[in-house]
């Protein structure tokens, strides 16, 4: 028996239960509209999903089962979802009784059954675990076919790109230091028995399992509260020695532990805040979200960097959505990125459009040896203080910029047979403020950046627009998700959405534009003329000129000239 089935291309249709047959003129009209969004959402994303791609969530013998609704439309409504907005309540709700979302997920009968939310939840935890299991994330690929598609169908070159990176935070509570370890000890404790443990430790875990941590937080001071986080502490390595490490749970403290405690004659100390790394659990509901602090923003989750197209007179296409855990560094995102977006667009990079945080020496490695692919970037981070002249072989010219000082350097002798250095006097331990090659470098790319045209900065400013889009339905910067995985699949399923309201705008922009195109000439010669009838000059009372119909109704007197 095949356990696998595709969606049938074409449905029959019934005169009885088809919504166009029962409507009025009016309503049937636009529902059968092609430009509206429910069927430009039905032509354009629904029967483009290949569900071939998702064929090894059911293998053939297995127990899995054969999927018991359409796979398209499990993926479209993922993306409808995400377009809206909405809860998982509100989206079967719409599938259920809106006959417009019904139409883009291709159910046109009041008969079609729409999935239930048991299927769809199964549907979306098989590709989590396939991902795991296997490292192959299902719903990329789908994305990247699905752009692939209209790429080439509005024949965008994809030779010029942009990118840019969104911190996103986690549905996740921020928590003291003390309910982190607290509600993480509880998640444990609760997955134990506690008739394995000794009568006082079971008295303990039982009171711990009563807390309040946030109250206890609210209540106490200092010194009580560090005194709290010693003797929690040295319950948990109580803890971690008497039970074995045979669940996630266990893990998951025990990483706790040692990321915020160190063990000193016996005795577990907590570490000092400085000690603790931005990549430490931050809530044991999500033990993949990490912390970052990027200008006035501090996230506890994820950063996601997109990859669009630049073209004159196209749509900025979405080809590569990247999500990492929030202390990822943008520049480790640029060389996949260019790698899927060619994948998508089967064509070469020319120009990359980034901000300076994308800039690292081998970024420009990998341009150089990537078809000579110009990395265009912004302004780089930090001030410039220094200007570099090199000068002949080995000289060296240096500026104070905010003082206009004008130093020779001196160069300076090094044991690193490659490297160069040089040297000013300067007042400091050593007497002297040394430069390197990279610094040199750094400075030379630093002005190839400021003299970039006005023109194609704004290239790269544009790409605002899209992360805008992207977290416009985040709650102060948050999903309403908790997981990396979760996580990607919701970039995913907006970055498809998002493609699809670009096409269906360029759609309609390049319609409106041929309209002028065709009417615009009459348009300006009936102006013409309605201007020059309106300047009839004659000298007869009995002349009668019709301004509004832009005609002579009669005319006495000598026609005036046109």
């Amino acid at each position: 028996m095949t356990m696998f089935k595709k969606t049938d291309p074409n449905p029959q249709l019934d005169i009885f239960t088809a919504p166009s047959m029962q409507l009025g003129s009016r309503a049937s009209k636009k529902y059968s509209d092609p430009n509206a969004w429910h069927n430009q959402f039905y032509s354009l994303v629904t029967t483009k999903i290949d569900e071939e791609i998702f064929k090894p969530l059911f293998p053939e013998g297995k127990k899995s089962g054969r999927p018991n609704a359409s796979i398209r439309i499990l993926v479209a409504m993922s993306v409808l979802k995400e377009g809206f907005g909405c809860s998982d309540e509100d989206l079967f709700e719409k599938c259920e009784f809106d006959l417009l979302t019904r139409k883009a997920l291709g159910m046109e009968l009041l008969t079609d059954v729409t999935p239930s939310i048991d299927t769809y939840y199964l549907f979306r935890r098989r590709i989590c675990e396939y991902q795991e299991r296997t490292g192959i994330d299902l719903m990329q690929l789908c994305f990247e076919q699905l752009a692939g598609k209209h790429v080439h169908l509005l024949k965008i070159s994809g030779k010029c790109v942009r990118m840019d990176s969104k911190l996103i935070g986690s549905n996740i509570a921020r928590q003291s230091r003390y309910e982190l370890i607290h509600t993480t000890l509880v998640k444990f404790l609760k997955t134990c028995t506690l008739t394995h443990l000794s009568p006082e430790q079971e008295e303990r875990a039982k009171e711990y399992l009563k807390e309040d941590s946030s109250k206890t937080v609210y209540r106490s001071d200092s010194d009580t509260l560090q005194s709290n986080l010693a003797r929690i502490g040295n319950f948990i390595m109580e803890m971690l020695a008497v039970f074995p490490a045979t669940s996630p749970a266990h893990d998951l403290l025990l990483r706790l532990f040692e990321e915020q405690y160190v063990v000193m004659d016996g005795k577990a100390v907590l570490r000092d805040k400085k000690e603790v790394k931005a990549d430490s659990l931050q809530n044991p509901n999500d033990p993949d979200a990490t912390y970052r602090a990027k200008n006035d923003q501090k996230v506890q989750g994820y950063v996601t960097n997109i990859t669009e197209t630049v073209e004159e007179g196209k749509p900025n296409i979405i080809t590569s959505v990247q999500v990492e855990t929030a202390v990822f560094a943008d520049c480790h995102f640029l060389q996949e990125a260019v790698e899927n977006s060619e994948r998508v667009t089967d064509s070469t990079i020319e120009d990359l459009y980034a901000d300076g945080a994308y800039q690292s020496p081998d970024n420009r490695e990998f341009a150089k040896n990537h078809n000579a692919m110009q990395l265009k970037t912004g302004k780089m981070q930090g001030g410039c203080r220094w200007e570099l002249i090199p000068h002949d072989e080995d000289g060296l010219t240096v500026r104070e910029i905010a003082t206009g000082n004008t130093y020779e350097a001196v160069k300076a002798v090094t044991k690193q047979g490659s490297r160069k250095r040089w040297r000013i006097p300067w007042n400091n331990k050593t007497g002297w403020r040394y430069f390197e090659d990279k610094d040199i470098k750094a400075y030379q790319l630093r002005k190839q950046i400021e003299s970039l045209p006005l023109e194609e900065q704004h290239k790269r400013n544009n790409v605002e627009a899209a992360m805008f889009q992207y977290s416009f339905h985040t709650r102060n910067g948050k999903t309403r998700y908790r997981g990396l995985l979760k996580h990607r699949m919701h970039a995913y399923s907006r970055c498809m959405w998002m493609n699809l309201r670009r096409m269906v705008i360029f759609q309609i922009s390049t319609f409106q534009r041929s309209i002028f195109a065709l009417f615009g000439p009459i348009r300006e010669a009936f102006g013409s003329f309605k201007a020059i009838s309106r300047q009839i000059f004659t000298s007869g009372a009995d002349c009668y000129v019709s301004l509004r119909m832009t005609t002579l109704v009669r005319l006495d007197s000598k026609y005036a000239p046109f």
